[in-house]
């Protein structure tokens, strides 16, 4: 589930003031363990997303399924980012409809906002890579620090722009594996 869980310390950065009240929503916990229909093809950034029904297809590895989840928020295809997890969502969930959420939407738009900054290039251009220690199971979580950006960390793309003290900081990335593949299942912001 995206944005699960938050602990408040303290302030950091004025960014920070729009992104936590988007975070405590759920950005990628949308959608139920039934798979539901894939997108064909993403709009162009910044053009309306159409209704789409079904997750891609998991990725081999959690660095693969993160990088990717990534891309598509950087890229503005933030349904095609909540509905990829669909596979590890709570069951119950309708992954079309709470994809669509203004509130969903507005959470992914959070991060991109605090992702993308003036001369780092975005995807396709940029690179997202991720490097992260092997799972020990069905689940690990990777840190921003090990998500990078054209060459920077999302850590310290996040922290452009902050004041006060940033040591308590932290964006974690939770991956879990579904029938052999593996899904951003959520994240957890610590300020």
């Amino acid at each position: 589930m995206i944005g699960k869980t938050m602990t408040a310390r303290r302030p950091l950065a004025k960014w920070l003031i729009t992104l936590l009240p988007a975070t405590v929503l759920t950005l990628v916990a949308c959608g139920s363990t039934n798979p539901v229909a894939a997108p064909a093809a993403s709009p162009p950034a910044g053009t309306p997303q159409p209704s789409v029904s079904r997750p891609e297809a998991g990725a081999e590895t959690p660095q693969a399924a993160l990088e990717r989840w990534v891309t598509q928020i950087l890229e503005e295809r933030y349904v095609e980012a909540c509905l990829s997890s669909a596979p590890v969502m709570p069951a119950g969930q309708n992954a079309a409809t709470e994809c669509e959420d203004p509130k969903v939407i507005k959470s992914a738009k959070s991060l991109r906002e605090a992702w993308a900054k003036p001369g780092v290039k975005l995807p396709p251009q940029g690179k997202v890579e991720v490097t992260a220690a092997a799972p020990k199971g069905d689940k690990i979580t990777v840190p921003d620090t090990a998500v990078k950006l054209d060459g920077r960390t999302l850590r310290s793309l996040e922290l452009i722009g902050s004041s006060g003290d940033t040591d308590s900081f932290s964006l974690t990335f939770t991956l879990q594996r579904h029938n052999g593949a593996w899904y951003v299942q959520g994240f957890e912001l610590n300020v």
